[in-house]
């Protein structure tokens, strides 16, 4: 085999490696983007469902402060 057949096979054998090894680096790296958004997600719909936790819980609230107020009687010497 000559000297330029060798780096001839040199050189593609070291880019199919730089090649193979690129392609997977890069699939790695999109899984790990792909599971940082189902992460994401997770966290903003736990988020919301808080969110409308605390808002059923306010009206909840509400509701039996008005009943409160309903059934006490005020007067001004009290205020």
């Amino acid at each position: 085999m000559s000297t330029k057949a060798k780096m001839t096979l040199g050189i593609t054998t070291l880019c199919t490696v730089a090649t193979v090894w690129g392609v997977h680096y890069q699939q790695m790296s999109e899984k790990e983007t792909m599971r940082q958004g189902i992460v994401k997600d997770e966290e903003r719909m736990a988020k919301k469902k808080r969110q409308e936790d605390n808002v059923v819980e306010l009206a909840a609230q509400q509701e039996l402060q008005r009943q409160m107020m309903a059934e006490q009687t005020l007067r001004k010497d009290d205020l």
